[in-house]
């Protein structure tokens, strides 16, 4: 990523990018903790991971949308 124009940002855009990082990372971590709710509570745990995963994204996309992407501007 472009991690040099990420530091350039408004606080906004940092704290959306923050927010994406926080989702994808959660999303992710809940497949490796699935042993006790994850067994108990199946549908509710997949959904939960669901939710996560599609907010990272939307929120990504929307951070890119408002940062312009990683394209220079000219």
């Amino acid at each position: 990523m472009c991690l040099f124009r990420c530091r350039q940002l408004d606080p906004k855009s940092r704290r959306i990018f923050v927010a994406c990082n926080l989702c994808l990372f959660s999303g992710l971590m809940l497949t490796h903790s699935e042993d006790g709710f994850g067994h108990s509570h199946p549908a509710l745990f997949i959904g939960l991971r669901f939710l996560l995963i599609v907010c990272a994204i939307s929120l990504l996309y929307w951070f890119a949308r408002r940062s312009g992407g990683c394209a220079s501007r000219s």
